[in-house]
């Protein structure tokens, strides 16, 4: 960007940014001032920061304290836990350890935030040519539902940085000016980065791959950057894992980046290779073939070596552990298992993008034409995958800004154009309802006063209710009057127990201590002579639950089960409940034999 305008618009940007991380830190003041996490995967990262600044290694990120002696297995990275670490570390140095995390936890999402909007503008900037794009896409983001709740303060976990370094690598090998190949190798190692933290940006790295495919069907030469993105993208990946594992990147996990997925990579890259150097690619049905054969021989390999990962990173739960367990985090499920606000919430902003970016197409200037075909392609991707998976709905909305703000500005200067003034402030103002934030709530609104049920009393509510008068720190930290034990307790409160007490626990809400998983559900749903084996079968000896908790609800369906008698305070002579220092609603039992 060059010339005064970029610049002004740029210190706005930044501008917009600052005043959204302050609405949030007051927003968010009580999480803040208690250190309270919403989400048990915040709570578990801070636990995993903490046992590595105490000593763990850098390539072990087990869970010792889940599960104990062997401990929970993680598919979490480190990489995560460095900006974490970091600030803790800088601002122990002049604060007291529990207000350095405090700070720590609030500064590193919002800075991330802060990388986001910049990347963001930048995007903007070069698909519209117009530096106030750039502008009212940051104003977008500021406004985000869907974006923002991943990076709010205390949001810690690996979802930010997923929807962070998608977006830089989208801007580099879309919107960035400059040699295609070098770019090309640049996404490529983004996108390495961002599949060892997490292997959800899997179909964004194919989409991008995708976009590398069309300029090669359009361009022979563009098989080159093909071939450069595949390359560094799973060579990239096999330098890093060793890295960030150790030894443990030779297990050919289904559920993060490993063996399993980069030997395909590096196949697929190698045979692209061999192409370029002997095989004719001047016409298009060479290419093709090319792509085709080099893309089936990749599918064909991990089929055949890991033909496990094809049923996807849960296919191989315990049924058990699916039923009551995964299919209870709404935010893993499609949006059409949602509630109607939450699928307003989740489809409007990336439909409104998609109409913008489309418009684009046909009607902006053509030098950027190829652009907003190559962000469609991405767009589309992004939308249909957070159609099956409601958690990806951040990437697919950040996505979208840059059609939301042509489709915005368009509009607005097709009202500006009027002759008549009222005609231009009315239907000026009128262009605010293609925004996302307005077009959701108008959307809610009419489903709402049209007798549309929109949930149980609305998501937010519930899930504020429920979570936030039982995981509460000070109602945690009583527990640490009680000498050190192990406790079985439900999966999503286990995460704030290791955070906020001394004690142990059966299981968390992490997948690969499925042993531990099964045991927590089968002792709840059970009746009490099987959960009184059940539990003597480990060490254990306490148990704790929530009432107002799901899932504690969800096993609560099961009427001869422990949780059902527990809730109707009817619990077995072999479990002891213990008083508190104040009435809370986490309930607590001690094994009495």
């Amino acid at each position: 960007m060059t010339g005064k305008h970029d610049r002004i618009a740029a210190w706005v940007a930044a501008l917009i940014w600052l005043l959204c991380a302050a609405t949030m830190i007051h927003s968010d003041w009580y999480y803040v001032h208690t250190v309270d996490f919403r989400d048990p995967d915040d709570a578990l990262r801070l636990v995993e920061v903490r046992n590595w600044l105490a000593g763990q290694s850098w390539f072990d990120v087990t869970q010792y304290r889940s599960h104990p002696p062997t401990g929970g297995p993680m598919h979490w990275s480190r990489l995560v836990d460095i900006p974490i670490a970091f600030f803790i570390r800088l601002y122990g140095l002049l604060a007291a350890p529990a207000m350095a995390e405090r700070l720590a936890l609030v500064t590193v999402p919002l800075l991330m935030l802060g990388g986001l909007t910049a990347i963001l503008f930048r995007l903007t900037v070069r698909l519209t040519g117009r530096a106030v794009g750039g502008v009212v896409a940051a104003a977008m983001l500021a406004t985000s539902v869907g974006v923002l709740v991943q990076f709010h303060p205390m949001r810690i976990d690996h979802h930010g940085w997923q929807i962070t370094l998608g977006l830089l690598a989208i801007q580099v090998m879309i919107a960035r000016s400059g040699d295609g190949r070098r770019n090309a190798a640049l996404g490529g190692l983004i996108m390495a980065v961002n599949l060892i933290i997490a292997l959800e940006t899997l179909p964004l790295a194919v989409a991008l791959g995708g976009v590398l495919a069309l300029r090669a069907l359009r361009r022979p030469e563009a098989l080159a950057e093909l071939f450069i993105y595949v390359l560094t993208l799973g060579g990239g990946a096999a330098v890093l894992l060793p890295v960030m594992l150790g030894h443990g990147a030779l297990v050919p996990w289904c559920d993060s980046m490993s063996p399993a997925y980069v030997l395909p990579l590096l196949l697929v890259a190698l045979l692209l290779g061999g192409a370029m150097r002997f095989v004719p690619r001047a016409r298009l049905w060479q290419r093709l073939a090319i792509m085709a054969v080099a893309g089936a021989a990749g599918a064909a390999l991990l089929a055949r070596v890991t033909p496990q990962c094809l049923a996807g990173p849960f296919g191989n739960l315990d049924p058990l552990v699916y039923r009551l367990w995964f299919l209870g985090i709404k935010e893993g499920l499609p949006v059409w298992t949602q509630p109607a606000d939450l699928e307003m919430l989740v489809t409007l902003p990336s439909m409104l993008g998609l109409v913008g970016t489309l418009l684009a197409i046909r009607f902006d200037a053509a030098e950027r034409r190829g652009r907003w075909i190559e962000m469609l392609v991405v767009q589309g991707v992004a939308f249909a995958v957070s159609l099956t998976v409601m958690r990806a709905m951040g990437l697919a909305h950040v996505t979208a800004m840059p059609g939301n703000a042509w489709l915005f500005l368009a509009a607005l200067g097709a009202a500006m154009r009027l002759r008549t003034p009222v005609g231009r402030v009315l239907l000026g103002f009128s262009c605010f309802i293609l925004t996302p934030l307005a077009g959701e709530a108008l959307a809610i609104g009419l489903l709402t006063a049209g007798g549309y049920d929109t949930g149980e009393g609305g998501h937010a509510n519930k899930i504020s209710e429920a979570w936030d008068s039982c995981v509460t720190r000070r109602g945690f930290e009583q527990l640490n009057a009680i000498p050190k034990g192990e406790i079985l307790t439900p999966l999503d409160i286990g995460s704030h127990m290791l955070a906020f007490t001394h004690h142990d626990v059966v299981a968390t809400g992490h997948h690969r201590n499925v042993a531990g998983m099964k045991t927590v559900i089968s002792f709840f749903i059970a009746d009490p002579d099987q959960a009184h084996a059940i539990i003597l079968a480990t060490p254990a000896r306490y148990v704790g639950f929530c009432p107002t908790e799901n899932e504690g609800k969800r096993y609560a369906g099961y009427p001869n089960g422990m949780m059902a008698r527990l809730m109707q305070d009817r619990p077995p002579a072999w479990l002891k409940r213990m008083k508190m220092e104040r009435k809370d609603d986490i309930h607590f039992y001690r094994v009495v034999d």
